[in-house]
């Protein structure tokens, strides 16, 4: 499931003990003691998503995608409605994204509202480096490297601001990580990306991963290490041939996909953290 343009069709694109791999731990042992549930009294969830085509549903061959699954779940586990806040975006990057936390008013008011903030993000990001090869001007995972490095400084700002804007209210704060969507995908994806498919789809998901996880977590947030859960520990494995991806609407988790994308949130836990 990426956020990238559907014409190179290339990856856009929170975990229990199961498969969270990411670096770090989950949240200290003190702050979850002294953390309650996610429910307010006599109250609702506000959920605000933000990111790119990682977080629309992009895929779901039943238009849910795994934001309303996500959802969808937390209600029924904590017997409250879910208001989702959809703020994700098709085609936005992660420069757009932090700039637009500090200037939309509207936004940012959301997420001082929020109980639950998730984020899916990077995949669009990643277009610069398929137009840095498809130029010529690099080749393989030497054109990712430059856009990872900013993607992973903006992160590490956009969770900075999500922790401010909530002032350390309790808060369910959870980021998704992307799959491997190249492997098993080779057929569709740019011809100059096909013979390197594999490796560029784990270092490519497996960066924004690392980046992923480290800012959400610095702030009390927790991720899902979404590649090792579709792709394998070493991030290998075909998706696409586990039915975990849209071969059609290459390259995104279809709807047992994104599912399993929720299902492996809601395995995060849902006791809210008083970000930092």
């Amino acid at each position: 499931m990426n956020a990238r343009r559907p014409t190179t069709a290339v990856i856009g694109l929170l975990l229990g003990a199961l498969v969270v791999g990411c670096s770090g731990g989950s949240p200290s042992g003190e702050a979850a003691a002294s953390s309650t549930r996610a429910t307010p009294a006599g109250d609702g969830l506000n959920l605000v998503s933000l990111g790119d085509s990682d977080a629309t549903g992009a895929g779901d061959e039943e238009g849910e995608g795994w934001v309303q699954r996500y959802a969808d779940l937390v209600a029924e586990q904590e017997g409250a409605d879910v208001d989702v806040v959809a703020h994700a975006e098709d085609g936005l990057t992660s420069d757009a994204l932090l700039a637009r936390l500090r200037q939309d008013d509207g936004l940012r008011d959301d997420i001082a509202a929020a109980d639950v903030v998730v984020i899916g993000a990077g995949g669009a990001d990643l277009n610069a480096g398929d137009d840095a090869w498809d130029a010529g001007t690099c080749s393989g995972t030497a054109c990712y490297q430059p856009v990872l490095a900013a993607y992973g400084d903006n992160i590490a700002q956009i969770a900075g601001v999500v922790a401010e804007l909530r002032a350390g209210r309790p808060t369910v704060f959870r980021a998704f990580t992307p799959p491997n969507p190249l492997t098993g995908a080779e057929d569709v994806v740019p011809p100059f990306l096909a013979p390197s498919a594999t490796e560029v789809g784990v270092f490519q998901s497996g960066s924004l991963r690392d980046s992923t996880c480290a800012a959400v977590r610095q702030h009390g947030g927790e991720c899902i290490d979404v590649l090792a859960a579709f792709n394998g520990p070493d991030g290998t494995a075909d998706a696409y041939a586990a039915g975990l991806m849209n071969h059609e609407d290459c390259c995104y988790p279809n709807a047992a996909g994104q599912q399993k994308i929720a299902e492996l949130l809601l395995a995060t836990g849902i006791e809210p953290q008083a970000l930092s």
